[in-house]
């Protein structure tokens, strides 16, 4: 172990608290964006929420705007695992410092390195001291007091610098893989829009029209219910099984419903022998069926990608295309479109809590459905893209697992630093 001293947060930083932005001004655009705890990855950094940005269109003060290279905290857990995670600030003069996060402030320079500071507030040791003093029983949240009398080991400057540059070079090579896969999440929506949506696919120009349910369609297109094109198969309404750190088989979570389609690995839970054969009695989800969320985030998607079999959890309902009549990434790229999300909206049954999205509203989608060499076709051309995202995804797995394996070993010292 190092000999580094043992030092109050306090004596190192201080932390401002946010602005409490009117909420009359909140909206789908304006000149900044307010940033929530929802803008924080749960094991730290930046999260861009595209489309689902708080806007402000009201007075701003200025020493509210926040500049690229900033260091901010979540103060409010509004989900498990997120209180005192920080991330770095990727921009200047486009988001505001709202009241539930914490601006850090070094008192000097000389002492602390900013980066560092990022990953010591993403290690354990000092997640669970934040959380340890935390108010709070259903939300919890911290201040900046209590974050002050946090106790860490630092390293001279020189090596707070150097394990920063170690660790930020795996941050790197994951940004750039989650920027590649942003780039093959349009190309695929892009196609789909063009031939399915826009109706400009390969041979358009001969396409006679004729009326829909959903509007003007091609002559030989058709419009179909998803339960005529796939199974639509409801998760078991049982008691929640208990969680394994490892077991028989893969239990999904709400929380594993990431976004763009994609399954969310990063934190994985399993169940014993007869909770996985129970929870997949109706259905084993597998490569290419999709899973939809009936509560919270209703209609969120996810699709299963190679190599993945799982229970689907409770309050999902799973869907398998049907052979011959749907292809697996037309099914993923329909549930992500507006058009999806339209239909979605008109079969919701509105909740005294939360909105909830009935089995019974799902099958009853209406798809609108072209030939099946059209499909087929489009299959061919977007399917690849989606395995480029699922290995990168695999690829972002790894590298946070060894940069969150070096992480403790490089903030006690146990790693030698030349």
């Amino acid at each position: 172990m190092s000999d580094w001293p043992l030092t109050r947060l306090g004596d190192l930083i201080e932390i401002k608290h946010g602005f409490a932005f009117l909420g009359k001004y909140f909206g789908h655009e304006g000149t900044h964006i307010v940033l929530t705890p929802g803008n924080f990855q749960e094991d730290g950094g930046f999260k861009e929420r595209e489309g689902k940005e708080k806007w402000y269109s009201g007075p701003i003060p200025p020493d509210y705007v926040l500049d690229k290279g900033a260091l901010i905290l979540a103060m409010t857990e509004q989900a498990e695992g997120l209180l005192g995670s920080s991330a770095i600030v990727p921009r200047s003069g486009r988001y505001l410092h709202n009241q539930r996060l914490g601006l850090v402030q070094i008192r000097d320079e000389s002492k602390a390195d900013r980066r560092f500071l990022s990953y010591l507030f993403n290690s354990r040791p000092v997640r669970q001291q934040i959380r340890a003093s935390a108010s709070g029983v259903k939300i919890r949240h911290t201040a900046p007091s209590r974050i002050a009398d946090v106790k860490v080991s630092v390293p001279p400057l020189s090596v707070q610098r150097r394990i920063a540059s170690i660790l930020s070079a795996y941050d790197d090579l994951i940004e750039n893989n989650l920027r590649r896969i942003k780039i093959l999440e349009e190309m695929a929506r892009t196609l789909y829009r063009e031939w399915f949506v826009s109706y400009r696919f390969p041979g358009y120009g001969k396409s006679k029209f004729t009326a829909s349910p959903l509007g003007q369609i091609p002559s030989n297109w058709s419009v179909k219910e998803l339960q005529e094109l796939a199974d639509v198969i409801d998760c078991l309404h049982s008691k929640k099984p208990l969680l394994l750190e490892d077991g028989a088989g893969l239990f999904l979570q709400l929380s594993n419903i990431g976004e763009g389609g994609k399954l969310d690995l990063r934190e994985k839970f399993f169940v014993g022998p007869e909770d996985y054969k129970l929870w997949t009695s109706r259905i084993e989800l597998r490569e290419g069926d999709c899973v939809v969320t009936n509560v919270g985030r209703v209609g969120a998607v996810a699709q299963i990608p190679c190599g993945v079999r799982a229970a689907p959890g409770r309050n999902m309902t799973g869907i398998r295309p049907h052979p011959g009549r749907l292809t697996s990434t037309f099914l993923i790229e329909y549930l992500l479109s507006d058009h999806m999300a339209s239909e979605t909206a008109k079969k919701k049954d509105m909740g005294t809590i939360m909105d909830s999205l009935n089995v019974k509203g799902i099958i009853r989608l209406h798809v609108p459905c072209p030939p099946l060499p059209l499909m087929e076709k489009f299959e061919k051309l977007a399917r690849p893209m989606r395995h480029q995202i699922e290995n990168l995804l695999v690829r972002n797995q790894n590298l946070r697992r060894t940069r969150d394996l070096l992480l403790p070993r490089l903030l006690s010292g146990q790693v030698p630093l030349a």
